[in-house]
């Protein structure tokens, strides 16, 4: 059931685990490890909110595109 939400949501399980990785990274303030997870997600058009009560995650637009979009 789970594989079944994943993969509607367009996530897989390598995905959440970067998003988890991300949030351990930012607890144990590995700042640039953050960064540089946070660009890989949203590489792949997943962007992360970080709030009072964690990093939440969402739909995004893919890096390639936006730098289309912008060059436009």
């Amino acid at each position: 059931m789970r594989e079944k939400a994943l993969k509607r949501a367009g996530l897989t399980e390598e995905v959440l685990q970067k998003i988890d990785g991300r949030s351990s990274a930012r607890k144990n303030k590995q700042y640039e490890r953050s960064d540089e997870i946070r660009k890989e997600l949203a590489a792949v058009g997943n962007a992360l909110m970080d709030g009072p009560e964690g990093t939440t995650w969402g739909p995004g637009i893919p890096l390639d595109v936006q730098e289309k979009i912008a060059s436009t």
